[in-house]
């Protein structure tokens, strides 16, 4: 006689296969996205201690991001803003500078397309570029006074290093992970 059981219905559990694809699939996705947080990076402004190479400031750029350094001119006591941009192949480029008083350790003459101009009282020359890899800078110990201005904001250089040290300006490559967990990063 065959043995007639009744129906229950309603699910019938999922066979452990289908659980554990589940989880795995789970596992592969949590474990892709760590690596690729771990492993993107987009790039920075960057500047180090010249010394030992510690980062002290990165900022996110794209082509055509811009920043400048202002100082006070130690023979002049002037003020002197050197406006940068960052090119197609993640260089800096010197692009122009506005300065008050002309004289020692400024330019003398202009060289292929830089143009000269007067403009609100202040001397421009333009269309420097001049393209660096990277550029070292002695921060100012008593009258420069160095400052960065970078999306909107005006950093004193010697909040990143101390007055008289070295530090390298360069475009590097700043983690995503970084990035979220906290944006321009500034490290003391």
């Amino acid at each position: 006689m065959i043995n007639v059981t009744s129906r229950v219905w309603g699910r019938a559990p999922a066979p452990v296969f289908h659980r554990i694809g589940l989880w795995l699939i789970l596992f592969v996705t949590v474990v892709s996205a760590a690596v690729w947080l771990w492993a993107s990076t987009i790039p920075a402004l960057t500047i180090r201690q010249a010394a030992d190479g510690r980062v002290v400031f990165q900022s996110p750029v794209d082509q055509g991001s811009r920043f400048s350094l202002v100082y006070i001119h130690s023979i002049h006591r002037t003020p002197v803003e050197e406006f940068f941009v960052i090119n197609e192949n993640r260089q800096i480029v010197l692009d122009s500078m506005v300065f008050e008083s002309y004289g020692v350790g400024m330019p003398t003459s202009l060289e292929g397309s830089e143009t000269f101009r007067m403009a609100d009282g202040k001397m421009r020359i333009e269309n420097i570029h001049r393209t660096l890899d990277s550029f070292d800078l002695r921060i100012g110990q008593v009258v420069a006074d160095h400052k960065l201005r970078v999306r909107d904001q005006v950093i004193p250089l010697s909040q990143l290093s101390k007055p008289g040290s070295a530090i390298r300006f360069e475009i590097s490559r700043l983690h995503v992970w970084m990035l979220l967990k906290g944006g321009v990063r500034l490290d003391r």
